[in-house]
């Protein structure tokens, strides 16, 4: 089984944890304190889950991009410009200035390049994820480009991604609190923001995000997958999920990832009756 298959089964197995959680509150077999205290790591567990989940879904098509690419045949390099510390010094400079993040812009949806929201990507499959395709010192070269005052917002938002896929909450959402401090309305940080607080546990601050990015961009794919997500998982609002799901599918009507929205939907559905 894929890793991707795996975290899906995963979050689909802690979903039926919660609800019987609930239920069991509903028939008093379970104290409310109890409940709290259950549900609430669980919570916390499906946050977790569910940016691995997206970490393995960019990876996934990041390999998949890279069997599509052609072979590309290396030009011997000539004189001091094919020296390993010259060619080491140059992607440095690269990534220090902005100039790397094609993959972050690859895995937005689309918007005004103002909002932060470049042309559309599947939601939840970005083309690559940050940090599957660095290296260290990349990473390294990213990190300092990110802690300058005048840190590009690209390098900003780049650097947060990688932090929060590698589980580094708070480094997220310091450098996505630093991009909207000077642009209050760039939807990708706002959603990433709110990513970082669902892998808190924090569910109904991170709906709180989604809702503003939303109001912003109502197409924004990453915020209407978001919000779809949260409702089903965490908050088991089955007639919200039903509709966020629909707002997703205007958007993303077909695709792997509008394949696991539809099959949410069904089960929505069912159990909103």
């Amino acid at each position: 089984m894929s890793r991707v298959k795996e975290l899906k089964r995963q979050l689909e197995a802690l979903s039926q944890v919660i609800e019987a959680l609930d239920a069991e509150l509903a028939a008093g077999r379970l104290e409310a304190e109890a409940h709290g205290r259950q549900r609430a790591e669980r919570e916390r567990e499906a946050g977790r889950l569910f940016v691995s989940l997206r970490r393995a879904q960019r990876e996934a098509r990041a390999r998949e991009a890279e069997r599509a690419e052609p072979p590309v045949t290396p030009v011997p390099a000539r004189g001091w410009l094919g020296h390993p510390l010259v060619l080491a010094a140059g992607m440095v400079l690269l990534v220090g200035v902005g100039v790397g993040v094609g993959v972050t812009v690859a895995r937005r949806s689309g918007g005004a390049p103002g909002a932060g929201t470049p042309a559309a990507t599947p939601a939840a499959a970005p083309a690559a994820g940050p940090g599957a395709v660095m290296t260290g010192i990349e990473l390294q070269a990213l990190r300092q480009a990110a802690e300058r005052e005048d840190a590009p917002l690209q390098s900003l938002l780049q650097f947060a991604h990688v932090a929060l896929d590698q589980g580094k909450l708070d480094e997220a959402r310091r450098a996505y609190e630093r991009v909207l401090g000077r642009e209050p309305k760039n939807v990708e940080a706002i959603t990433h923001l709110g990513a970082a607080l669902y892998a808190e546990g924090r569910v109904d601050a991170a709906l709180a995000k989604v809702d503003e990015a939303l109001r912003i961009d109502p197409r924004y794919i990453h915020g209407l997958w978001d919000r779809t997500q949260y409702l089903f998982v965490a908050k088991r609002d089955y007639a919200g999920a039903v509709k966020a799901a629909e707002a997703f599918l205007k958007v993303v009507p077909d695709g792997p990832d509008a394949d696991t929205v539809k099959k949410l939907l069904a089960e929505a559905r069912q159990k909103a009756r």
